[in-house]
């Protein structure tokens, strides 16, 4: 089951926990358009240990959208504490890496559901062809810069294209330990996109300037929130029904 709730005053609707996202608010789009940022936001156990996580997803209306990169963002917790990494570089005791080409899925070695990262779609792991802007520097750590961009570095792979059910890209992962429901993530960011080979670049907010509006979730909303959220939800849906 999706919980929805609205955030601030740009009409997004995002669902809070596992599950999926609907849009709401919107009047309906042009085609071949971005439509807003989603979120998944859900706990995790990893050894005994827990963690929260939300995943980032861009959604569009149409298969054929394909993100092109994510610039300018604005991206922190709440509260000021680190984004957890667990990825190749920190198993030699060095900051966690953001790129997801450091991230993977070894038993007992690494772990990527508890690793954050940013990607333009793919696979996590060295195949993945996303890389940083030089405005993500420091590109390592529990913080992301201001202003820190990625981008698919090989477009012709059309690795940043929809899933061709959800009409969604995934675009990062950001992992807190614990399960504290007073932390929430804090995510603005622009977007560029096309429908693939030989189409104009399109731009999401401000046609390249600023970094969107700001989105504040939950990593883990506490239960009694859900409830209500959830008949937030079922009321705005009658309304608009």
């Amino acid at each position: 089951m999706s919980i929805m709730h609205p955030v601030g005053n740009t009409g997004v609707v995002v669902a809070i926990g596992v599950g999926l996202v609907l849009s709401g608010g919107h009047a309906t789009p042009a085609a071949a358009d971005f439509v807003e940022w989603q979120f998944d936001s859900y706990p995790i156990e990893v050894d005994g240990e827990t963690y929260s996580v939300i995943d980032v997803h861009a959604q569009f209306d149409d298969p054929a959208d394909t993100v092109l990169n994510v610039f300018n963002s604005s991206i922190t917790t709440s509260t000021g504490i680190d984004f957890h990494h667990n990825d190749f570089n920190t198993l030699s005791g060095l900051a966690g890496a953001w790129n997801v080409v450091q991230s993977g899925n070894i038993p007992g070695v690494v772990d990527a559901s508890i690793d954050s990262f940013v990607l333009i779609g793919g696979v996590i792991g060295g195949t993945n062809s996303t890389s940083l802007d030089p405005s993500f520097d420091p590109s390592t750590g529990g913080s992301v810069p201001t202003n820190a961009g990625w981008f698919n570095s090989n477009p012709p792979n059309l690795q940043g294209r929809v899933d061709a059910g959800s009409l969604r890209t995934w675009v990062a992962r950001f992992v807190i330990e614990g399960t504290n429901a007073s932390v929430n993530l804090n995510f603005a960011a622009n977007l560029g996109y096309n429908q693939g080979l030989g189409t104009p670049a399109q731009f999401a907010y401000d046609n390249g300037q600023g970094s969107g509006p700001m989105t504040s979730v939950a990593f883990v909303p506490a239960p009694g929130a859900i409830a209500l959220l959830g008949l937030a939800g079922l009321a705005g849906r009658r309304r608009r029904n």
